[in-house]
Protein backbone atom coordinates (compact mmCIF):
# COMPACT_ATOMS: atom_id res chain seq x y z
CA UNK A 1 0.00 0.00 0.00
CA UNK A 2 2.94 2.44 0.78
CA UNK A 3 4.48 1.64 -2.69
CA UNK A 4 1.04 2.84 -4.06
CA UNK A 5 1.01 6.17 -2.25
CA UNK A 6 4.08 6.70 -3.54
CA UNK A 7 3.28 5.96 -6.94
CA UNK A 8 0.17 8.38 -7.28
CA UNK A 9 1.93 11.16 -5.45
CA UNK A 10 4.99 10.59 -7.84
CA UNK A 11 2.15 11.49 -10.19
CA UNK A 12 0.83 14.53 -8.70
CA UNK A 13 3.87 15.92 -8.42
CA UNK A 14 5.32 15.87 -12.22
CA UNK A 15 6.24 18.48 -14.13
CA UNK A 16 3.48 19.04 -17.23
CA UNK A 17 5.15 19.51 -20.62
CA UNK A 18 2.07 20.75 -22.72
CA UNK A 19 1.91 22.78 -26.10
CA UNK A 20 0.44 23.71 -29.36
CA UNK A 21 -0.16 21.38 -31.97
CA UNK A 22 -1.60 20.30 -35.12
CA UNK A 23 -3.35 17.80 -37.12
CA UNK A 24 -2.62 18.38 -40.81
CA UNK A 25 -4.56 17.05 -43.96
CA UNK A 26 -1.65 16.63 -45.91
CA UNK A 27 -3.56 16.30 -48.92
CA UNK A 28 -5.23 19.87 -48.65
CA UNK A 29 -3.59 21.47 -46.25
CA UNK A 30 -6.24 21.75 -43.88
CA UNK A 31 -5.16 22.06 -39.94
CA UNK A 32 -6.97 21.93 -36.80
CA UNK A 33 -4.78 24.04 -33.65
CA UNK A 34 -5.31 22.75 -30.38
CA UNK A 35 -3.49 23.38 -27.02
CA UNK A 36 -2.56 20.55 -24.28
CA UNK A 37 -1.12 20.19 -21.01
CA UNK A 38 -0.05 16.83 -21.81
CA UNK A 39 1.31 16.67 -25.10
CA UNK A 40 2.59 13.01 -24.67
CA UNK A 41 -1.33 12.38 -24.11
CA UNK A 42 -2.66 14.28 -27.07
CA UNK A 43 0.14 12.43 -29.32
CA UNK A 44 -0.89 8.74 -27.84
CA UNK A 45 -4.09 9.88 -28.74
CA UNK A 46 -3.27 10.97 -32.23
CA UNK A 47 -1.64 7.33 -32.70
CA UNK A 48 -4.61 5.32 -31.21
CA UNK A 49 -7.15 6.75 -33.64
CA UNK A 50 -4.69 6.42 -36.90
CA UNK A 51 -3.59 2.84 -35.58
CA UNK A 52 -7.42 2.24 -35.22
CA UNK A 53 -9.08 3.91 -37.31
CA UNK A 54 -11.30 5.70 -35.34
CA UNK A 55 -11.33 9.67 -35.44
CA UNK A 56 -9.26 11.75 -33.29
CA UNK A 57 -11.59 14.60 -33.36
CA UNK A 58 -14.95 15.66 -34.31
CA UNK A 59 -14.24 18.58 -36.16
CA UNK A 60 -12.18 16.10 -38.43
CA UNK A 61 -14.83 13.40 -38.60
CA UNK A 62 -15.52 14.00 -42.27
CA UNK A 63 -12.20 14.84 -42.99
CA UNK A 64 -10.85 11.79 -41.24
CA UNK A 65 -13.41 9.28 -43.72
CA UNK A 66 -13.20 10.72 -46.49
CA UNK A 67 -9.53 11.22 -46.80
CA UNK A 68 -8.20 8.36 -44.82
CA UNK A 69 -6.17 8.38 -41.61
CA UNK A 70 -3.07 7.84 -42.98
CA UNK A 71 -3.04 11.39 -44.74
CA UNK A 72 -3.29 13.30 -41.53
CA UNK A 73 0.13 14.21 -39.22
CA UNK A 74 0.49 15.07 -35.97
CA UNK A 75 2.97 18.26 -35.52
CA UNK A 76 3.65 20.24 -32.37
CA UNK A 77 4.37 23.67 -32.92
CA UNK A 78 6.17 24.78 -29.48
CA UNK A 79 6.63 23.09 -26.23
CA UNK A 80 5.80 24.64 -22.52
CA UNK A 81 7.03 23.01 -19.28
CA UNK A 82 4.73 24.11 -16.12
CA UNK A 83 6.62 26.23 -13.67
CA UNK A 84 7.16 25.11 -10.14
CA UNK A 85 5.03 28.24 -8.94
CA UNK A 86 2.39 27.88 -11.72
CA UNK A 87 -0.95 26.11 -10.88
CA UNK A 88 -2.77 24.41 -13.47
CA UNK A 89 -5.10 27.04 -14.41
CA UNK A 90 -2.13 29.82 -15.18
CA UNK A 91 -0.96 27.17 -16.69
CA UNK A 92 -3.65 26.34 -18.88
CA UNK A 93 -4.20 30.43 -19.22
CA UNK A 94 -0.34 30.42 -20.64
CA UNK A 95 -1.06 27.76 -23.22
CA UNK A 96 -4.19 29.61 -24.78
CA UNK A 97 -2.10 32.45 -25.15
CA UNK A 98 0.27 30.77 -26.88
CA UNK A 99 -1.99 28.85 -28.98
CA UNK A 100 -3.84 32.30 -30.12
CA UNK A 101 -0.05 33.61 -30.84
CA UNK A 102 0.53 30.56 -33.34
CA UNK A 103 -2.90 30.98 -34.60
CA UNK A 104 -1.72 34.25 -36.02
CA UNK A 105 0.78 32.73 -38.06
CA UNK A 106 -1.78 30.54 -39.33
CA UNK A 107 -3.83 30.99 -42.74
CA UNK A 108 -7.31 30.93 -41.10
CA UNK A 109 -9.44 29.53 -44.45
CA UNK A 110 -7.33 26.48 -44.12
CA UNK A 111 -8.62 25.49 -40.36
CA UNK A 112 -11.14 23.21 -39.52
Amino acid sequence: MNRRKEIIHTYKERKLCGGVYTITNTLNGMYLIDHVADLASAQNRFHFAVTTGSTVHPRLKEAWAESGVHAFSFEILERLEQGPEQSKTEFMADLRTLEQLWRANLDPSKEY
